[in-house]
């Protein structure tokens, strides 16, 4: 089953990441790489300076690499303040890799090939696509499950009822500390679950419609900006919003 550590984050026998960061460093003979998954969880952590330790990390500590991934990008960024002249990390370089949903192209070619590695016959990769969209997560568990049951349809359906449950889960956390506007981000998920994108106009004239009154530019605006920055929609050249996230159904069905 593997091994588990644990560190306490608070209390007198609270973990110091500086000194981890550098037992890691003196350990390792060659690179040793420290990766943090789903990192943006961070921004809510309290009491605990972690820049410091990074940004010393990245100057002292040579054989260190630390990679910080995560799913929502906006927060993400704004946990470590890259772009702040007063954090400890403004100014260093970090290398960036965006994994964004394949077109129909990409996500084709993806499955075809993850398909030839497994010595799987051909399926009707396009189905696939229609199905689940371009997220390579669900393209890859869709993959996965169908190696290891060879049935197409099942396996859409199963990759689909995952990915609704994974997404409702998901919303769910986002709506934390939100209870009270919690009717109003799902009316924008929905308005734009409807063909998978909107406008801004159309979004305001379903907010008003679902509370009854009148809803200032500025409200709008903060609800946008944070299904931004949890990544939960985008925005094209043109000013319309779009989902990122394959997830039209789950919004169209939600129970509010």
């Amino acid at each position: 089953m593997g091994n588990e550590v644990t560190f306490n984050w608070g209390g007198d026998d609270r973990l110091n990441f500086a000194f981890l960061l550098e037992a890691l460093n003196d350990w390792a003979e060659n690179d040793v790489v420290l990766v943090l998954d789903e990192a943006q969880e961070l921004v809510k952590l309290r009491g605990a300076d972690l820049l410091g330790p990074l940004a010393y990390s990245y100057d002292h500590l040579n054989r260190l690499k630390i990679i910080l991934s995560g799913s929502e990008m906006g927060l993400l960024y704004r946990f470590l303040k890259i772009d702040d002249p007063d954090s400890p990390l403004f100014g260093r370089f970090l290398g960036r890799i965006e994994l964004l949903p394949f077109n129909r192209e990409n996500a084709v070619e993806f499955l075809s090939t993850g398909f030839k590695e497994l010595k799987l016959p051909e399926i009707d990769y396009d189905k696939v696509y229609e199905e689940l969209g371009g997220i390579p997560g669900w393209l890859t568990y869709f993959g996965y499950t169908y190696y290891e049951t060879r049935d197409l349809q099942g396996s859409l359906e199963s990759t689909l009822e995952r990915a609704r449950s994974l997404i409702a889960r998901e919303f769910s956390n986002f709506l934390r500390g939100r209870e009270i506007t919690r009717q109003r981000y799902y009316a924008v998920m929905k308005q734009i679950a409807r063909n998978g994108c909107s406008r801004w106009s159309w979004i305001k004239t379903a907010l008003e419609a679902q509370a009854g009154t009148a809803i200032s530019d500025s409200e709008i605006h903060g609800y946008l900006k944070a299904l931004m920055e949890s990544s939960w929609l985008t925005k094209d050249e043109g000013g319309i919003v779009r989902q990122k996230l394959s997830s039209e159904e789950c919004f169209q069905v939600a129970k509010t």
